[in-house]
């Protein structure tokens, strides 16, 4: 694998790199390890990474002044692309003209329903993150304090705090190595993971106070409204956090949250506790992501997508 990154960065000039769309702890902290790592060990390599606007508090990351969140194309085609925790190419819409004019394009990634659309890739479905694959690709020697802090960001929040099956020994022989460069854990932990808005509060207490339970309690759903989020003035990025929270409902097997973001059209987050793949079922609406966890996009009444999906669940349980 590392022969392989390594062939992909040797030949180009001009790098930019990228990951999904409304990106999350292990997408940011992927892209902004990879920009820290390729600046520092190739200083006269031109980098460039484009995300969009990442949630405020991740900002603890260095170099976070350097996204371009504008998505401005170069004047030339970029020699390389690299693509971060992307599963399919409708992943990161915003790139996807600069990507396909790119001379090639390397993708990084540990989804399972990974598509396989670059001309290159490490995919390691068994990572636990894009993040602890990048450690794994790496050069041990460049990896600083600023490096591993990005890393271990990914890292903690692709594993729920190293609470999650896709945590193995693996994951925390290399935690405990990005420890050792200095990262302030309680400092990512408290301050990207845990601490929550006044609003994101709110809105996790109005979605469970909703939430629904179905099959004999086994599964638990709850949904916001356009007029649920025109109410409270949320955002995407505030409604982060109600699918983990409903998650840890005693009984349950599966965790379902739609948010609607247009008229009869959702945003579903999938959570399992053990027994249901649900990356299998969010292939059935054109979505994907890890057994235990996944999403996806999907039109229709949310009684019929709803109906649809429970029956997918019953016949795994």
């Amino acid at each position: 694998m590392k022969q392989l990154f390594q062939k992909a960065i040797s030949g180009a000039k001009t790098i930019a790199i990228t990951g999904h769309k409304h990106p999350d702890g292990d997408c940011v902290g992927a892209c902004m390890a990879m920009y820290l790592y390729l600046t520092k060990k190739y200083p006269k390599k031109q980098v460039t990474v484009y995300l969009e606007t990442p949630p405020e508090n991740l900002a603890v990351l260095p170099a976070w002044d350097r996204i371009d969140d504008t998505f401005t194309p170069p004047a030339k085609p970029f020699d390389l692309f690299l693509i971060l925790d992307c599963s399919s190419e409708e992943r990161f819409p915003a790139a996807s003209e600069m990507v396909a004019a790119a001379k090639s394009t390397f993708v990084i990634d540990h989804h399972m329903t990974n598509t396989h659309f670059a001309n290159g890739e490490v995919v390691v479905p068994d990572a636990s993150s894009t993040c602890e694959v990048l450690y794994d690709l790496f050069s041990a020697n460049a990896i600083d304090e600023g490096i591993a802090t990005a890393l271990y960001l990914g890292i903690v929040h692709d594993t729920g705090v190293f609470k999650y099956g896709s945590c193995k020994e693996h994951t925390m022989q290399v935690a405990g190595k990005l420890l050792s460069k200095g990262v302030d854990a309680q400092r990512i932990i408290d301050d990207t993971f845990y601490r929550k808005t006044f609003l994101q509060n709110r809105i996790i207490g109005y979605a469970t106070l909703n939430a629904k339970l179905f099959l004999d309690g086994r599964v638990i759903f709850t949904q916001l409204s356009l007029e649920d989020m025109q109410k409270f003035g949320a955002k995407i990025k505030d409604t982060e956090g109600v699918v983990d929270q409903i998650r840890l409902t005693e009984g349950i097997e599966v965790a379902l949250f739609a948010r609607e973001d247009e008229p009869d059209t959702y945003k579903l987050s999938m959570r399992a506790i053990s027994k249901v793949n649900v990356a299998s079922i969010c292939q059935e609406f054109g979505g994907g992501g890890h057994r235990l966890a996944a999403g996806c996009n999907t039109k229709g009444p949310m009684e019929e997508v709803l109906k649809k999906i429970l029956a997918l669940v019953e016949e795994q349980l």
